[in-house]
């Protein structure tokens, strides 16, 4: 790594490193997901105290060191400060951003990842949807796009089988047409048209149990931040 790179992307963790700066850890459209490192940020005076933070989108500019990136400036910055002020929200909006590191790579393009987090917290900081919809939205969105994504062949769920098929194998929930219909207009739809739908409070709770059934068939693993989430919904 050598030279100066602009990056367009959001701040998944801030964590302080030494006596005033931190390091964050960036979901960029062009290289993925990256670490890069602020000097200075913890000054209360600092240039970087501000656009370094978690739900902080901005355009980046850094350099490339021989093993790290450092920060060299923050511009266009878009910082979701309703998060900060809704518990709720915010730990909605830090286990996506849990969950943004997960299914992406590092160095390697991640634009449409990076869309469907800053679309998923715009929501969330605009209460468009209620914010369980906005749950089942990303992760089945984030999901499918990260190669995973739930079959859609039927009316019959059952995770040991990637999703809703038509046959009903041994252990399948069958579930709505809507239902149907609701997965795969998350899975399919343009993403700027994503968070822009309701359904009735069944359909919901349909979604809901398919979703974190896939969810934890397909992830394997427990996420710090929705471990939180639970406790306080």
């Amino acid at each position: 790594m050598a030279g100066e790179v602009t990056v367009h992307g959001i701040v998944l963790t801030s964590m302080p490193v030494n006596d005033f700066d931190r390091r964050i850890t960036i979901l960029t459209s062009e290289r993925g997901r990256i670490t890069a490192f602020a000097k200075g940020a913890r000054r209360p005076t600092g240039a970087f105290l501000a656009c370094t933070r978690g739900f902080t989108y901005g355009e980046f500019t850094l350099f490339e060191g021989r093993d790290a990136y450092s920060v060299k400036s923050v511009d266009k910055t878009r910082y979701f400060k309703e998060l900060e002020e809704d518990l709720e929200g915010m730990y909605y909006g830090m286990y996506f951003c849990e969950l943004a590191g997960a299914f992406t790579r590092e160095e390697l393009e991640e634009a449409g990842q990076m869309k469907l987090l800053y679309l998923a917290l715009l929501a969330l900081a605009k209460k468009t949807m209620p914010a369980r919809l906005i749950r089942c939205v990303y992760e089945l969105r984030a999901i499918t796009i990260y190669g995973e994504g739930m079959r859609t062949d039927g009316e019959y769920y059952t995770a040991r089988y990637n999703g809703l098929n038509a046959e009903n194998y041994a252990g399948s929930v069958k579930v709505s047409e809507t239902a149907l219909y609701t997965v795969r207009f998350i899975e399919q739809t343009p993403l700027k048209e994503l968070f822009s739908f309701k359904v009735s409070d069944e359909v919901m709770d349909e979604l809901e149990r398919i979703t974190r059934d896939y969810m934890e068939n397909k992830t394997e693993r427990r996420f710090k931040t929705l471990e939180v989430l639970e406790t306080i919904l």
